[in-house]
């Protein structure tokens, strides 16, 4: 893992972002019916929003030049509580690391990256809605399983019309 070097994501990064997003879908889900020029487009305008917004932050993996992995985090700012400091919360999500790179250390190496940011950032806590193989990473990672949360399921996310 010496080859790797983990920083921040800019608007130079998006384009291999959005390689990387599709490859987690097309792992998990198999490829999706969208056309892959239609989806960089979609991605783009979200990432080149987002990166800029300064809600959003995504960490990179890059190897000899090229992104290996990345995490997204969004924060959330939090109601202010009488007599207590209401750090804000983190959302993480879009958690990747290219397969050929996996079972290194480099999954827990940006984990730890994204954490300590947010510890040194005064964050209360952050969240993420693990897979079930994912579950014993995050574990690793600190993260504890609590209540679930009460969710009011509005519609699943529809295809989109090709």
């Amino acid at each position: 893992m010496t080859d790797v070097t983990i920083d921040l994501a800019g608007q130079d990064d998006v384009s291999a972002l959005a390689e990387l997003r599709w490859g987690l879908y097309a792992e998990y889900q198999g490829l999706p019916t969208e056309a892959p020029e239609a989806y960089r487009e979609r991605f783009a305008a979200f990432a080149t929003e987002a990166l800029v917004s300064g809600e959003w932050r995504c960490w990179v993996a890059r190897a000899r030049g090229r992104l290996v992995g990345a995490m997204w985090l969004q924060t959330v700012p939090r109601v202010p509580i009488p007599g207590k400091r209401a750090g804000p919360m983190g959302y993480l999500t879009n958690v990747y690391v290219a397969p050929e790179r996996r079972d290194g250390g480099l999954g827990a190496t940006l984990l730890d990256h994204v954490t300590s940011w947010c510890r040194d950032e005064g964050y209360s806590f952050v969240i993420v809605w693990p897979t079930e193989r994912s579950r014993p990473f995050y574990g690793r990672g600190g993260f504890e399983p609590r209540d679930e949360p009460l969710v009011l399921d509005l519609g699943p996310d529809e295809a989109l019309a090709d």
